[in-house]
């Protein structure tokens, strides 16, 4: 593989990576919008299992968030490499 095949597959990669990047704000979004009507719709209730449902949906943000991080670290790496490359 030559230099030029090296840089084009990174730069694949890295608009791969933005693609992800947007589908994974859209998701965020969408479950903090679910996790608004369960609030609403399991107010004051006191089953273990609405609980646990509330829980892991205040969790999928958080993940969400240091996915996106992640996403954004490779991305930047990958630029580095890309400009040390020349």
């Amino acid at each position: 593989m030559n230099i030029g095949a090296v840089k084009r597959t990174i730069r694949e990669g890295n608009h791969a990576a933005r693609q992800t990047k947007q589908v994974l704000e859209r998701v965020a979004g969408e479950a903090a919008a679910a996790e608004r009507l369960a609030r609403l719709t399991v107010h004051d209730s006191a089953n273990d299992d609405a609980k646990a449902g509330l829980a892991i949906l205040a969790g999928l943000d958080r993940e969400v968030e240091l996915t996106i991080r992640r996403v954004d670290a490779a991305v930047e790496h990958a630029d580095t490499y890309l400009h040390a490359l020349g």
